[in-house]
């Protein structure tokens, strides 16, 4: 199951520091453009104890200054098991680690099951291929770049 975590908060720099840390040991990546940050995060474990070999957890995070919104995206993949993004020990995983810090800064929070339906492409401007949410997809068809902030075309 994916998750999405919505946060009200200021800044997301104690968000970021505890997914790098905690949640996202094997790659974190940050930007910040125009007001916005956005990161990436992954965990990644193989021969785990569990029958299904090789499970990732994805995380991504966008962060709006002017909104003060964080919006946080969940992804478990691989392995054989649906909901692997939650297979740390209960109490553990990013969403309750997401909502303990909430709750201790006094941040609206937020959670939701993530529907995932999206669409892939490359950014003309910059080179970069990203796979975007429906959400992100405007209506006429263009989504904002990722990396370098410019809008394009989506490609059917």
């Amino acid at each position: 199951m994916a998750y999405r975590v919505i946060i009200r908060c200021p800044d997301a720099e104690d968000i970021i520091k505890l997914l790098k840390q905690k949640h996202g040991p094997d790659y974190s990546r940050v930007w910040r453009i125009d007001g916005r940050t956005i990161g990436v995060f992954s965990f990644e474990r193989s021969g785990t104890p569990f029958p299904f070999g090789v499970y990732v957890r994805l995380i991504t995070l966008e962060h709006d200054k002017a909104s003060e919104r964080c919006d946080i995206t969940i992804l478990g993949a691989g392995g054989s098991m649906i909901g692997v993004a939650e297979l740390d020990p209960p109490k553990a995983g990013p969403v309750p680690d997401l909502v303990r810090m909430a709750k201790e800064r006094g941040w609206e929070i937020h959670i939701e099951e993530a529907k995932i339906e999206s669409r892939g492409s490359q950014c003309p401007n910059c080179g970069s291929a990203y796979v975007y949410s429906k959400e992100k997809v405007q209506a006429d068809g263009s989504v904002v770049c990722q990396n370098c902030g410019k809008p394009f075309m989506i490609q059917e």
